[in-house]
C-alpha cells in the first residue's frame, strides 16, 4: 500500500510565494486601473474619438490583473484546505489504526512488530 505524505515545507513555499508576488499584483491592478482613469484626459477642444478609443482598449485589460489575484488567492486558498484535510486525514488514519490494533491485542492477536521481528514496516 502507497503512503500519503504532505510536503509541509513545500505548501508553505507555495504559500510564501503567493504573499511575495501579491505587492506586485497589486502594483500592476493600480496602475492599470490609473491608465485606464487617464483616458478621460485625452478629450481635447470636445473632441473624444481618442478618448473613446482609449477606454476601448483598456476596458478588458482593466480586468487582468484582479481576475489573476483573485485565481492565484482561490489556488493558495484551496491549497491551504486540502493541505489540512490531508494532514486531519493522516491523524484521523493513525488514531483508527491504534485503536485497530488495540482491539486486535485485545482479542489475543498479536501486535505487528510480533510477525516483523526486525522492527520495520512491513
Amino acid at each position: 500500500m502507497g503512503q500519503w505524505s504532505v510536503d509541509a515545507e513545500g505548501v508553505l513555499g507555495v504559500v510564501t510565494g503567493v504573499d511575495t508576488a501579491g505587492p506586485d499584483c497589486e502594483k500592476a491592478h493600480r496602475d492599470i486601473t490609473d491608465a485606464a482613469d487617464s483616458g478621460a484626459t485625452l478629450s481635447v477642444g470636445g473632441r473624444t474619438v481618442l478618448s473613446a478609443a482609449w477606454e476601448t482598449f483598456i476596458e478588458d485589460r482593466a480586468l487582468v490583473p484582479g481576475k489573476i489575484m483573485h485565481t492565484i488567492a482561490a489556488a493558495a486558498g484551496a491549497l491551504s484546505e486540502a493541505t489540512s484535510a490531508l494532514v486531519a486525514g493522516d491523524e484521523q488514519m493513525s488514531l483508527d489504526i491504534n485503536a485497530a490494533q488495540r482491539t486486535a491485542e485485545s482479542w489475543g492477536i498479536a501486535p505487528p512488530r510480533a510477525y516483523n521481528p526486525s522492527g520495520g514496516a512491513s
